[in-house]
C-alpha cells in the first residue's frame, strides 16, 4: 500500500498515461474486450474523460495516506469497551456509530482536511496529463491557472490575486476544524 504513495509522481503519473493511452493502452483494451467501443479513445482529449483520468490518479496517490491513519486510528479503540456494548446487547451498527466513529472522528477530521488542502494544491499530475495532449484552457484546476497566468502569460498580477483566493478557500475550509479544535481546548 505504501507504494503507490512512496512512489515519485512522475514516474506514476507516466505509468498511468501509459496505462490510459488512446492508441496501446491497457485500459481501452480492457474495455474492447469486454465488448465495449473504446477502441482508440483518448482519455485525454476530453475535458471530463480528462478529470476522470485526473481523480483516479489523485485518489490512487492519496488513499495510503488515509488508509494508514484510519487504520491506526482504528487501533487505538479499546477492544474492551467494544466487548462491553457488545454485552451490553448493542448491535455492531451501534457500536460503529456510538463508540467506533466517535474515537476516531479526530482523525478523520484531520485527514480529511489534509486531503481537501493538497487536493487545492493539487499541479504536477495536471500538468503531466496537460502535456500529454490535452486542451490546457479546459482541463486547468487553481495550481495550473495560477501558473499558466504567472508563466504564460507573464500576468504576475492575476497570478497574485488568485493565489490568494486559493489561500482564502484554503482558511475559509480549515476554519471549522480550527474552531472545533479551539472549543476542545477550552473545556
Amino acid at each position: 500500500m505504501l507504494l503507490a504513495w512512496a512512489m515519485p509522481m512522475v514516474a506514476a503519473v507516466t505509468v498511468w498515461k501509459w496505462l490510459f493511452d488512446w492508441r496501446q493502452g491497457v485500459i481501452n483494451w480492457i474495455l474492447v474486450q469486454l465488448g465495449l467501443d473504446f477502441d482508440g479513445h483518448n482519455w485525454l482529449a476530453e475535458p471530463l474523460s480528462f478529470f476522470f483520468v485526473a481523480t483516479v490518479i489523485i485518489t490512487w496517490m492519496s488513499v495510503p495516506f488515509v488508509a494508514l491513519s484510519v487504520y491506526a486510528a482504528l487501533t487505538q479503540v479499546s477492544d474492551e469497551v467494544l466487548e462491553a456494548a457488545a454485552l451490553d446487547g448493542a448491535s455492531g451498527t451501534k457500536r460503529f456509530m456510538y463508540i467506533i466513529f466517535p474515537m476516531v472522528r479526530p482523525v478523520i477530521s484531520i485527514v480529511l482536511l489534509l486531503q481537501i488542502i493538497w487536493d487545492l494544491r493539487v499541479f504536477a499530475q495536471i500538468r503531466l496529463l496537460q502535456d500529454a495532449g490535452a486542451p490546457v484552457s479546459e482541463t486547468n484546476l487553481l495550481g495550473n491557472f495560477i501558473y499558466e497566468l504567472g508563466i504564460g502569460r507573464q500576468d504576475f498580477a492575476g497570478a497574485a490575486a488568485v493565489s490568494l483566493f486559493v489561500l482564502a478557500l484554503t482558511i475559509l475550509l480549515s476554519w471549522p476544524y480550527v474552531r472545533n479544535l479551539l472549543k476542545e481546548d477550552e473545556s
